[in-house]
């Protein structure tokens, strides 16, 4: 009687157990826990940075998709301080707000520090006075391993403009929180550019030399060349002859063909802006770099002719310009060229009485005839028809809008 009794109770759990699961396979699985999904995201990023392209291509298809999960969520998830920093994480990485602003909206977050999601969202929503009033007092080192490099990323990103030392400080610990990380790799490119900014050659041939050796192959390497050339122009680097070598050292870190055409960025730069010395240092440099093409050949030879327009009284420069085959330069250089050849031939045939001006501006070279400073500041006008084809878009860099590293 015992046994059958055991039997019918074993059935009827056999039974119930069935009817459970065929109930579970109708309903929709629950959603992972944000601290899971996010930890998916990162793992993405980082392999942008390390130069996987179709991880950067799926970024934008999984931040869509997390969206919609992160709002999903039941409210009891976050309870779990995994999940609050994830929400910050999130939006931080290039993640949309609303999850993170629903949290905030019901109060201070769990295991946050008081500050950190409200100045998150005010950070990625633009309001930059508001995010630095309530982030810039938290310290990264006191935060979970998964902020800390982020929270050190945005500060320093909020006080670039302010506090360089500080900044490059921030740049260092955040590098330090995340070895490997898109966070790495964006620290790096802002302390390269800031070293630009200062004119601190030393930190710039280090921080270059950084980036192009960790992360020569991300995604984001291409941008970060083109804007080291447009950084260099805007910021002068190297416009000091002496300084010079240390420019070119630190142009090393970069092959053949991308230092020439940071060279020539700087040439033309200089050219239009009337500082032939450096105009003259970087065709001459662009020259001694082997295995050039000849059209490559070509432009340093005529920004190498065009830079001795100031110092050139003999009409050796403008026979050196006629000489350049303008078929063999890009369109916009053509244009450089022409500009060129008028301010020569206007300097050439300049009377030798002309009169002196007093120089108003320290742009022209120490040993800069007085008698052709009139004719350079009537050819101004030209030459700023040319300065204008400094706006190439191909080394402009493009302003991403979010949050990302």
């Amino acid at each position: 009687m015992r046994r059958r009794s055991l039997l019918a109770l074993a059935g009827a759990l056999a039974c119930a157990l069935s009817t459970s699961a065929l109930a579970a396979q109708d309903l929709p699985p629950a959603p992972a826990p944000p601290y899971q999904l996010v930890r998916t995201l990162q793992s993405l990023q980082n392999e942008a940075a390390a130069g996987n392209r179709a991880a950067h291509a799926a970024q934008g298809r999984l931040l869509r998709e997390l969206e919609q999960e992160m709002a999903a969520q039941p409210p009891a998830v976050w309870d779990d301080p995994r999940n609050t920093r994830a929400a910050v994480q999130y939006v931080l990485s290039g993640g949309q707000p609303g999850a993170l602003a629903e949290l905030v909206r019901r109060g201070e977050p769990a295991g946050l520090p008081k500050g950190l999601a409200e100045g998150a969202l005010a950070y990625v929503m633009g309001d930059g006075g508001r995010a630095k009033a309530l982030l810039m007092p938290l310290d990264p080192a006191g935060l979970h391993e998964s902020l800390a490099g982020h929270l050190a990323l945005v500060q320093a990103t909020l006080i670039l403009r302010d506090d360089h030392k500080r900044a490059l400080q921030l740049l260092d610990q955040a590098r330090l929180a995340s070895p490997g990380s898109l966070v790495e790799e964006g620290a790096l490119r802002r302390a390269v550019f800031i070293a630009a900014e200062i004119n601190d050659l030393d930190r710039l041939e280090k921080g270059t030399a950084q980036y192009m050796r960790r992360f020569d192959r991300s995604v984001y390497a291409e941008h970060f060349r083109q804007s080291f050339a447009t950084g260099l122009v805007r910021f002068d680097i190297g416009r000091d002859p002496a300084k010079f070598p240390k420019l070119v050292a630190t142009l090393r870190a970069f092959d053949r063909e991308q230092q020439r055409a940071v060279l020539l960025i700087i040439a033309r730069d200089a050219l239009v802006r009337g500082r032939f010395e450096q105009a003259r240092l970087a065709a001459e440099e662009v020259a001694r770099i082997p295995g050039a093409d000849q059209a490559m050949v070509t432009r340093a030879s005529f920004y190498r002719a065009a830079s001795r327009i100031g110092i050139d009284r003999s009409g050796g420069a403008l026979d050196a310009l006629k000489t350049i085959d303008a078929r063999r330069l890009p369109a916009e250089e053509q244009d450089i060229l022409r500009t060129a050849l008028r301010v020569a031939a206007e300097i050439v045939d300049a009377p030798t009485g002309a009169q002196t001006l007093s120089p108003a501006a320290p742009a022209e070279p120490a040993d800069l005839d007085p008698r052709i400073k009139r004719l350079l500041s009537g050819a101004e006008r030209s030459l700023a028809e040319a300065q204008k084809l400094l706006a190439d878009p191909v080394f402009t860099p493009s302003r991403s809008g979010d949050a990302r590293p």
